[in-house]
């Protein structure tokens, strides 16, 4: 998929590249110049790989790859533009084409055809002069976005059989948050601030919870790890919790583990546990994501097998699940999940890109959904990765679910039936 991506947007940058060369208007060096501009922002991650030591977390400056990714976004932008407009153009070419006989045949003067070539010299300058200003706007926009403070965006689930002293348990559920070059100890600081001004009972992290080595630096000053000791002062009444996504694989995966644990987060790898939750019981469980199979050679454990094999689980239980990645819903609810917790997709990114990471989650992107009878909630995410920190139209979020009994006997979130 990766492959395919690059290939892609090195294929968009040649193309930018053909259009600029052939340009009457520009002197060969100020071709020159573009086209090299146009051929360094497609590479993007060669160059945070190369000289920056990582592709998922390069250990640069917060202000150069905020320029890198505006560039990277405006280069995507424009070279979708310059395909509509291309395709204007042909098919208008194809139509006077399939005139041209008949005009041709009435011996009609040349004037018109002159007009045509006017209009279309003046239409051609108007569109490679807004084009790549509105492609850097957005870009730099959505890098802007990107990066920004998430929200708080409350939730309410109403359930079917809800006991009634799990009526109003509320859950933080953050994923991505991606603490990385982008990303700084305040803007962690804030997302546990707004985190625990909700009053949670149970704070939930699906993953991705940063990118690049522990030493490696964070925005504004300091390393990744003191940023993301940060997360210490989340407070939830039955404590911090989380499963492994795939970019804690990526890069240093011991080191952030022992990070995790000093700031108080009880990582579930491929667990189950009862938590306290009064008189009602609540099972809370954790999935590693797949990725460690392929890098670190272990195989996760399906939800089954370890609901299975944890002794003392109480018996029709409420069992939240946290699994990073969503497309697993569906065997999660067989095995007796009650509810989902997922992150992975950043919620689409940018408006129009849903259907494209839909596509990779079976269908699952953002928001409520029923796998098999049970909800799902895949959340937009606190963060980005930093080869593509860029938000347009999808906003970052911090997302509080409170649960509540359906009155009507049907499973319902934010008034909808699911």
């Amino acid at each position: 998929m990766l492959l395919v991506f690059f290939c892609a947007i090195l294929a968009t940058a040649i193309y930018l590249c053909v259009h600029v060369a052939a340009s009457p208007r520009l002197p060969w060096p100020a071709k020159a110049a573009l086209c090299l501009l146009i051929l360094a922002a497609s590479q993007m991650h060669a160059i945070q790989r190369g000289l920056f030591g990582s592709l998922s977390g390069p250990d640069m400056p917060a202000w150069l790859l905020k320029m890198q990714a505006a560039l990277f976004c405006a280069l995507i932008l424009l070279g979708l533009m310059t395909l509509a407009w291309d395709a204007v153009r042909l098919v208008r070419w194809l139509a006077r084409r399939g005139l041209s006989p008949s005009k041709a045949m009435h011996g009609g003067p040349a004037s018109p055809g002159r007009r045509r070539f006017l209009q279309g010299s003046a239409a051609s300058a108007a569109f490679w002069t807004g084009a790549p200003a509105a492609s850097l706007a957005l870009g730099a926009s959505g890098t802007i976005s990107g990066t920004a403070q998430p929200r708080v965006r409350e939730t309410l689930l109403a359930v079917p059989g809800l006991d009634p002293a799990l009526e109003g348990l509320c859950i933080v559920h953050l994923a991505d948050l991606h603490i990385g070059p982008l990303t700084s100890k305040a803007w962690v600081r804030q997302i546990c601030r707004d985190a625990s001004a909700c009053r949670p009972d149970l704070v939930c992290i699906t993953g991705d919870l940063s990118d690049g080595a522990c030493s490696f630096q964070a925005a504004g000053g300091g390393t990744r790890r003191e940023a993301a000791l940060e997360l210490a002062a989340l407070q939830a009444r039955l404590g911090v919790f989380a499963c492994t996504g795939n970019h804690e694989y990526y890069s240093g995966y011991a080191d952030w583990m022992a990070v995790y644990r000093e700031a108080g987060i009880r990582l579930l790898h491929g667990e189950a546990m009862a938590l306290d939750a009064g008189r009602a019981p609540l099972v809370l469980a954790g999935l590693d994501d797949p990725a460690a199979a392929r890098i670190l050679a272990i195989p996760p454990k399906p939800l089954a097998e370890v609901l299975a094999k944890t002794p003392d689980l109480p018996k029709q239980a409420f069992a939240v699940v946290m699994d990073h990645r969503p497309g697993r819903a569906f065997d999660n609810a067989m095995a007796g999940a009650s509810l989902q917790l997922s992150g992975h997709t950043h919620g689409g990114q940018c408006l129009g890109m849903a259907r494209i990471v839909a596509r990779a989650n079976r269908g699952l992107v953002a928001g409520w959904y029923r796998a098999q009878g049970m909800p799902l909630y895949v959340t937009a995410g606190a963060g980005l990765w930093p080869g593509f920190p860029v938000r347009l139209g999808v906003p970052a979020e911090i997302a509080v679910i409170r649960l509540a009994r359906a009155a009507g006997g049907a499973l319902e979130a934010d008034g909808k039936a699911l």
